[in-house]
C-alpha cells in the first residue's frame, strides 16, 4: 500500500520514518502518547500528556530527530534515529543530550534496525548521559498492536493506522538488509541502507540475490532488470541499465549522488500501479 500523504513530506529516507513516529508521538492523543512514551522510558514521567513535541531540531551543527519537551523544563526526551545496522550514533545522541542542557532531566534514545543495542549505546552512558534504546522492530510492533490493546478511536485511530500502513511494509524490507549492510564498511551503511530504500520507493520489494561473495538487489523484482544494488567484496555500487555505475563508499558520496542516480532509476523503472 502506498504511504499515506501525511507521512510523505520527506524525501529521504531516515527523514521519512523519523517523520512517522514523531506524527504519532505529536497527534495522537495524550493516552496513546503516555502509553508510547512509557514504552520507549519503561517508566511515567509527569508532564507527557501536555509536551511539546518538536520535529528535526536544531542542535548546533547537527539536529535532534524528535524532542519531547516539558513545558516546565522538568525534563527533555530526544530520539536519534538510524536506519542501518551495526552504525554508530554515539555522537549524535552526545550532541542531542548537550543542546538540553538546560532541562532538569534530560534522557537521548536511539532507534536503530539493530535487534539489541550496539556498543554506542554504552558509549554513550560511559559519558554520564541517561540512555534508552529500541529498535525499529518494536516500533512497528507497538503500532500494530496498539488499537485493539489500547481501544483507539477517531484521530488517534487513524494516525496509528497510517503509521501501521508505512511501517509494515517498511520494516520487513529493512531486515532483508540484516546480512548485507554490516559487510561494508561503517561509513557506508546508513548510505547503502538509503540508497535501498530510494529504490524500493521507486520499485518496491526487489529480489535479493545472496551469495558468498555478496548480495544484489534487482530492481524491478520481475521483468527485465534495470537497476541493481551491488553489495559485494566490502563495497557497494548502483547498476543503471545505459547510464554507469555509482559508487557508494560513504554516507556524503550518497548525498551527492543520490538526487541523479534516484532520478535516472526513476527513468528506467516502470512506473507503480
Amino acid at each position: 500500500m502506498p504511504a499515506p500523504r501525511i507521512f510523505a513530506s520527506q524525501s529521504e529516507p531516515r527523514a521519512q520514518w523519523t517523520h512517522v513516529l514523531a506524527s504519532v508521538l505529536a497527534l495522537c492523543g495524550a493516552e496513546h502518547r503516555v502509553a508510547l512514551m512509557r514504552e520507549f522510558l519503561d517508566e511515567d514521567i509527569a508532564g507527557v500528556e501536555t509536551a511539546i513535541v518538536r520535529e528535526f531540531a536544531p542542535a548546533g551543527d547537527d539536529v535532534i530527530d524528535i524532542v519531547v519537551q516539558d513545558r516546565d523544563k522538568a525534563w527533555a526526551f530526544a530520539v536519534q534515529t538510524s536506519l542501518t545496522f551495526q552504525g554508530d550514533i554515539a555522537d549524535r545522541l552526545k550532541t542531542a543530550a548537550g543542546a538540553l542542557s538546560d532541562y532538569g532531566r534530560v534522557i537521548v534514545m536511539g532507534i536503530t534496525a539493530d535487534r539489541k543495542p550496539g556498543p554506542y549505546m554504552d558509549a554513550v552512558s560511559s559519558a554520564g548521559i541517561e540512555t534508552r534504546y529500541c529498535s525499529w522492530l518494536r516500533v512497528r510492533d507497538w503500532v500494530q498492536e496498539r488499537p485493539e490493546r489500547g481501544n483507539a478511536q477517531g484521530v488517534d485511530l487513524s494516525v496509528l493506522q497510517q503509521a501501521e500502513y508505512f511501517l509494515t511494509p517498511n520494516v520487513a524490507e529493512l531486515y532483508r538488509l540484516e546480512d548485507i549492510v554490516p559487510t561494508v564498511p561503517p561509513a557506508a551503511r546508513e548510505a547503502v541502507t538509503a540508497a535501498f530504500f530510494g529504490l524500493n520507493d521507486l520499485s518496491p520489494a526487489p529480489r535479493i540475490d545472496q551469495g558468498p561473495d555478496g548480495a544484489t538487489a534487482i530492481f524491478p523484482r520481475t521483468g527485465d532488470t534495470k537497476v541493481e544494488l551491488v553489495v559485494r567484496g566490502g563495497s557497494a555500487h548502483l547498476a543503471l541499465e545505459g547510464a554507469g555505475d555509482v559508487a557508494i563508499g560513504s554516507d556524503a558520496d550518497w548525498e551527492v549522488a543520490s538526487s541523479g542516480a534516484l532520478a535516472t532509476a526513476r527513468r528506467l523503472l516502470p512506473r507503480k500501479r
